[in-house]
This record gives structure tokens, C-alpha cells and sequence, in this order.
């Protein structure tokens, strides 16, 4: 009787051992549908052992792992299969870009059960030599980190090791911030920009460029008291712009008004409607906020490079970007007195952890910072 023979008729989660005219030990299991995965060892001993965890793997619905599932498939089907459909298209290429770019080259043909500690650190090693920014970095560590801890909740691997690796330290730089005197000096230079409105918004509100731009009046209470993020602006390449609601829960969220971001609307009002009034025929009513000249929404790569001018003319530092603005929003509302689960539903943070990045740079702002606060959105405004 053949080793098919033998296995033919045995019932889902059931197995058998035998030997083959090579020598080898095979130990065979019978899954679901009549498929069947076999196991293989030098010994009777060790096919045995691997039997008994595969049977207690499928007793507890647990995927069997197997040498030949490399780790190109398996994130080929964990982006196809989990990723698509829960994340938003922005999401996805950005992780297909990461798996396809920068990990299945390194080790794809590698089985996703034998990924170990020393993959991570070689991959990190070779795309710091490479000259790769932090941001890559984080990406692709980020990725592989995501991907096998869902495989190791289908049981694909033993353990998750990115974890077990180090992050460059490169990638634990503190958040970029701007203290009172440099928003001062940004805003000052932003008089008379097409995006000053904007930007004194942004800084004053903490909101991410996206949400800035996707902003509609509708979203504003009649007393501009406060608003809601009820959307952004997605911009995906060689797509038409359009509209998303926000990337998760804790993003649609209600954001208090002060008066310096009012006066940031007031103005953006007028200037809308002198844009309206020069282009009527033309005009495209999306009900935005901060739109372009005619109604529609602007390019966030169009604000970038706006601010990075103004940036040069107020001497402030290179890498400040559109975040640095939200970053420094958080950072003054907790220099403010303004408790930590506050600024987190504010800033719409997903854990107090995000929010207490910003604490590293509170001490030049605790004494008296509530009136400093003040005292520069008056002086800005004025």
C-alpha cells in the first residue's frame, strides 16, 4: 500500500507517518477540502513531533506553516487579501511601494517562517548605506513589522522579529517645533501669501494640511466656535483630486476655534468671495474653506512650496513643513496648561503616546505660558 494509500480516507486534522524509499521521514495531515500537507524530518522522531504541533495547530484554527511559503507571497496575498479594502488607496501603495521596492528584493525568496532578527537588521543596515531617509526607513520597518504580526496570529510564524531589531536612530528624531518667537516670525513673513490665511489657521488649530484643505464651511458652527473634521483632501498620483473621510476614528473630531484662527476665517471669506466675484462663470462651488481661484482645492504641493519660501525669508529651519505646524500646535496647547487626553481628541491623536512626543520641548514654555500663549495670537494678528 502506497503512502497515498495509507493517507486516503483519513478525516480533516487526522495524520500519518511513514517512510519512503529514500530513507526520508514524511508525516502526512489531512486538511480541509481533502488537501494535505506534508511534513518532513531525518528521524521518525522528529516527523512525530512536527505531526503533534500540526494537529494541535489545526484543533485550535491555526493555518499550518510551510517551508514553501516565501515571504513575496506571503505579503503578496497580505496586501492583496487584508490591506485592500481596509486601508485607503493612499495606504496601499505606500505599502506596495515598501513590499515591492525595498523588502521582496532583499528577501522575498526567503520562507516567511524562517524570517529572523538578522533579516531586519541587514535590510535597515543596507538602506541607511544607501543614503535612504528616516521616513523610507520607518515605512518599510513599519510594514514588515504589520505584516508579520499578522502572520504571526495565523500562526505563519513563530514570532514576529522586527520588534526584536533596533530602529536607526535616525528614526527617533524629536518632532520638528517652532517656539512662540518663530511662529511669530513665520507668520510675519507670510503677510500679504496667498496661503497666510492658511497657515495662521493650520498653526492656530493644529490641523494636518489634508484636513485644512478639505475643510468646508459647513464644518464650521455659525459663532465659529469650533469645527468638525468630517474630511480631507486625497491626492493620489495621476488621480484627480478628491475627498476622503478621515484615515481613522479618532481623526473625526471636534476642534475648539480661537480667535486668531476666526480672524484667519473672516479673512479667507473675503478673499473667497472677490475670487468668486472675477470668476462667476467659471466658478466651482465645493463649499471649501481654503480654495483656489476658482472654488476648487488647491495642490498641498502648491503650500509646500509656498512655505518653504516663506520659511527662507523668516530664517527658520529647513525642514520645517506643513506638520511642523500641527506639531507646534500641540506643543502650545500643552505649554498652556491644557491636559494631555485633551490634546489628544484635539489634535486627533489615536494614544496619549503620540501626544507626549511634544512634551521634550515644554520648558522654555511652562512659566507663564497661558499669557505668552496670548500674548503672541494678539501680536500675530495684529
Amino acid at each position: 500500500m502506497t503512502a497515498g494509500q495509507r493517507s486516503k480516507g483519513r478525516g480533516n486534522g487526522e495524520g500519518s507517518i511513514y517512510q519512503r524509499s529514500d530513507g526520508k521521514w514524511c508525516a502526512a495531515i489531512t486538511l480541509e477540502f481533502g488537501k494535505r500537507r506534508v511534513l518532513y524530518g531525518r528521524t521518525r522522531k522528529d516527523v512525530a513531533e512536527k505531526l503533534a504541533v500540526a494537529l494541535r495547530d489545526v484543533q485550535q484554527g491555526l493555518p499550518i506553516p510551510g517551508k514553501r511559503l516565501t515571504t513575496e507571497r506571503f505579503l503578496t496575498d497580505w496586501l492583496e487579501h487584508t490591506v485592500a479594502g481596509a486601508r485607503r488607496p493612499k495606504t496601499w501603495r505606500a505599502y506596495e511601494f515598501a513590499v515591492r521596492v525595498h523588502i521582496v528584493p532583499r528577501f522575498g525568496s526567503v520562507p516567511v517562517a524562517k524570517l529572523s532578527p538578522e533579516h531586519v537588521q541587514r535590510l535597515q543596515r543596507d538602506m541607511e548605506a544607501k543614503g535612504l531617509s528616516p521616513a523610507t526607513i520607518a515605512l518599510v520597518r513599519a510594514v514588515l513589522g504589520t505584516a508579520l504580526r499578522q502572520a504571526t496570529k495565523w500562526g505563519l510564524v513563530a514570532r514576529n522579529p522586527v520588534p526584536l531589531v533596533d530602529a536607526p536612530s535616525g528614526l527617533n528624531k524629536e518632532a520638528q517645533v517652532l517656539n512662540p518667537e518663530q511662529a511669530r516670525r513665520l507668520l510675519e513673513a507670510a503677510v500679504g501669501d496667498d496661503f497666510d490665511n492658511l497657515l495662521r489657521f493650520m498653526l492656530s488649530t493644529g490641523l494636518r494640511i489634508g484636513e485644512a484643505l478639505g475643510l468646508r464651511w459647513a464644518d464650521i458652527d455659525d459663532s465659529y466656535r469650533e469645527l468638525r473634521v468630517r474630511q480631507q483632501l486625497v491626492e493620489l498620483p495621476g488621480e484627480p483630486k478628491s475627498f476622503g473621510q478621515p484615515k481613522s476614528a479618532s481623526g473625526r473630531r471636534v476642534v475648539p476655534i480661537i480667535p486668531t484662527a476666526a480672524d484667519a476665517l473672516h479673512a479667507e471669506r473675503a478673499r473667497m468671495l472677490k475670487h468668486r466675484l472675477r470668476a462667476a462663470d467659471l466658478w466651482q462651488d465645493h463649499g471649501l474653506v481654503f480654495c483656489n481661484e476658482l472654488g476648487g482645492p488647491y495642490a498641498s504641493k502648491r503650500v509646500r512650496e509656498h512655505l518653504h519660501r516663506l520659511v527662507a525669508t523668516a530664517g527658520l529651519p529647513e525642514r520645517t513643513t506643513p506638520h511642523t505646524l500641527r506639531h507646534s500646535a500641540a506643543t502650545f496647547l500643552l505649554a498652556a496648561g491644557v491636559a494631555d487626553r485633551v490634546v489628544m481628541e484635539i489634535m486627533g491623536h489615536s494614544s496619549i503616546a503620540m501626544t507626549s512626543r511634544y512634551e521634550h520641548v515644554l520648558s522654555e514654555m511652562v512659566a507663564g505660558a497661558g499669557d505668552k500663549l496670548a500674548r503672541f495670537f494678539s501680536a500675530a494678528s495684529a
